[in-house]
């Protein structure tokens, strides 16, 4: 696959309307907060007449980084997708050592480079391809992953990172240093995700960043019953749509629904997209993965949505829950979700299986409550994360990584 980038626009302004994203993975079937996040961006600045490409590659399967698009360029509605092919899958237990040993080893003992491709996806032809391509504004997302980590000081200026970062061990390591020193701009999903980074990486606090990635367009022509209908619900439910990766609270969830059965036996809880794919008991609704549309009914219609995950940069399913006026349960084990829901006050964490269990149960009884809180969380996100301040932040953030008046970057590439 040959790379190639437009010729760039005759003016500063059109050059400032053009944005490269680099993510591990894309595409509409692609389950995953970051990549949905930076998806939605795309199309969001496209819509807003940015020339926008994504550059990814070829894996679909997080956990090995098993192929399922093909390599080329393709569209996404008005994006160009340019998927570079992965030539190494990932070794579960090879990486679960790697891990380890990354972690634990001293410095000069960790192999961190290793450990980086292991993680992959490896696709040395993308890393290749950022070395060649025209400065335009490159945007990458998340952190964590070798896209990241060795595009970022391989691509031209200016580099915007959108960490997606949560507190995990990873997040220290010397190869993440060197991404995150290479970055001319940082934009973080929240103000606990920045304090979580900069307190990792204190140097970074002298380049500049936003907080506010994502906007939430919620559909207006949503009926809260038709998912109930449709498959059969009698009773309120709980929802939770989204992955079943290490983090993800599955278990207190399902222990929680158990407890709240045995207590309200009419109500249950519906499991979407990943997680839906899971066969558990008789108060658990797997729906397997819904279309967009779908899946707005099933959020509309929950007498509380849930995220029980503690590993959140954020959680783009609370937002849509308040977009559509709907209370969030949320784990209070994740800064991040402690954060959004005393700003919102459209939520209420717990900790444990048993207090998410009490707190659904109040909400399930009181629905006038649960509608108090669904507005207030629809109130601060109308205020709080729309498209139009999403652009507003990008351009800032554009602004104050360009190069002028004798700018350097905080860290030379051939370091690195």
């Amino acid at each position: 696959m040959t790379s190639h980038d437009d010729t760039a626009g005759s003016s500063d302004q059109r050059r400032q309307d053009r944005l490269r994203i680099v993510v591990p993975r894309y595409g509409s079937s692609v389950v995953g907060g970051a990549e949905s996040a930076m998806r939605q961006l795309g199309l969001a600045l496209a819509a807003r007449s940015w020339s926008v490409q994504v550059w990814t590659t070829t894996a679909a399967d997080e956990a090995t980084w098993t192929s399922g698009f093909p390599s080329g360029v393709e569209r996404d509605g008005p994006i160009e997708v340019r998927r570079f092919p992965v030539l190494m899958r990932r070794h579960p237990w090879v990486f679960r050592q790697l891990s380890h040993a990354a972690y634990h080893l001293p410095r000069h003992l960790r192999a961190e480079h290793l450990w980086s491709v292991e993680q992959g996806p490896w696709a040395p032809g993308l890393i290749r391809a950022l070395r060649r391509a025209d400065p335009i504004p490159t945007l990458f997302s998340p952190y964590l992953f070798h896209p990241t980590l060795f595009g970022l000081p391989a691509a031209p200026h200016p580099r915007i990172l959108c960490p997606a970062a949560h507190d995990e061990p990873a997040l220290r390591l010397d190869v993440v240093r060197r991404a995150v020193l290479a970055t001319d701009a940082l934009w973080f999903h929240s103000p606990e995700e920045r304090e979580l980074l900069l307190a990792a990486h204190p140097a970074a606090g002298r380049l500049p960043s936003e907080c506010g990635v994502v906007g939430i367009e919620a559909p207006r022509d949503v009926d809260p019953h038709a998912f109930t209908v449709r498959h059969g619900i009698a009773g309120p439910y709980l929802y939770y749509g989204g992955r079943t990766t290490r983090g993800k609270g599955l278990a207190d969830l399902l222990a929680a629904a158990e407890l709240l059965h045995s207590h309200h036996p009419s109500t249950t809880l519906v499991l979407s997209g990943e997680a839906g794919d899971l066969r558990q008991a008789p108060w658990v609704h797997s729906v397997g993965r819904l279309d967009e549309h779908e899946r707005w009914e099933a959020i509309a219609g929950a007498a509380a949505v849930v995220v029980p995950g503690s590993l959140e940069s954020l959680s783009l399913l609370a937002l849509e829950a308040w977009a559509m006026g709907r209370p969030c349960l949320l784990n209070a084990a994740s800064p991040v979700l402690a954060g959004q829901s005393a700003r919102s006050g459209g939520g209420v964490t717990f900790a444990g299986a048993e207090e998410l269990a009490t707190h659904a149960a109040r909400l399930v009884a009181d629905p006038g409550l649960a509608a108090t809180m669904g507005a207030a969380g629809r109130a601060w996100v109308a205020a709080t994360y729309g498209w139009d301040l999403a652009e507003t932040r990008l351009r800032a953030l554009l602004a104050a990584a360009t190069p002028k008046n004798g700018w350097v970057p905080l860290a030379d590439d051939r370091r690195l």
